[in-house]
């Protein structure tokens, strides 16, 4: 999400915790998941949508706030929900090679040591499972014209300059890092949200969807 910040500098709940990203769920490629887990599931939009898709998986949520975590659990769609520090084992335990799909939406830049997230991906992975994984991409036309035409930018309570953000991806160096992780991507989309970036994409016959996509989406499984 490029800003959703609500008046008084707060963050908009509904659409940071509860919106599901349906792009990044589109990509998953295979037979009907029977394990999901997602880091970070927030209140448990995604999850809710895989269920939707998949009524017989069993779906796994990890979240590190209590209140968004409280959300997810009064859906009533998300079977089990661990909260805690997913780095911290003794917190966030989990059984190895159990999940056929991992999901990690807008999570790995939260991360000093985005690494260490994906080897407890690929701890609870399966044989033959999938990674999907949504990174926000830094070179959205949007930045690219606060630095160049105002010569500064500024954090935010959300979106691409999130004032949480420890990393910062392109296209290009997003997949330079997943694969140096042991990952092969499988499939790349750029996600593109509102009218004028849509525009831009259109315009550019999709030459300039790199400008565009406030986000880039990955299918991965172990190299």
């Amino acid at each position: 999400m490029i800003n959703e910040a609500i008046p008084g500098g707060g963050v908009d709940f509904a659409g940071y915790y509860e919106r599901p990203r349906l792009s990044l769920l589109d990509l998953y490629a295979g037979p009907a998941p029977k394990h999901v887990l997602e880091f970070g599931c927030g209140a448990g939009a995604n999850l809710s949508a895989l269920k939707r898709r998949y009524p017989a998986c069993q779906t796994t949520g990890v979240e590190l706030r209590p209140d968004a975590a409280a959300a997810a659990r009064a859906r009533g769609d998300v079977d089990a929900l661990l909260v805690g520090d997913l780095l911290d084992p003794a917190a966030v335990p989990l059984q190895a090679a159990a999940f056929d799909l991992v999901v990690l939406s807008h999570v790995l830049e939260h991360f000093a040591e985005p690494n260490a997230v994906l080897a407890r991906a690929r701890h609870g992975l399966a044989p033959g499972g999938q990674l999907l994984v949504a990174l926000p991409n830094i070179r959205h036309a949007w930045v690219l014209i606060e630095l160049l035409w105002h010569g500064d930018f500024q954090y935010r309570p959300a979106g691409i300059l999130d004032n949480t953000h420890l990393r910062f991806y392109t296209r290009k160096s997003a997949i330079r890092f997943l694969t140096a992780s042991g990952w092969r991507v499988e499939a790349c989309q750029p996600d593109i949200e509102g009218a004028k970036s849509r525009a831009l994409a259109r315009w550019s016959l999709g030459l300039a969807s790199d400008f565009a996509a406030f986000a880039y989406n990955f299918r991965l499984r172990p190299a």
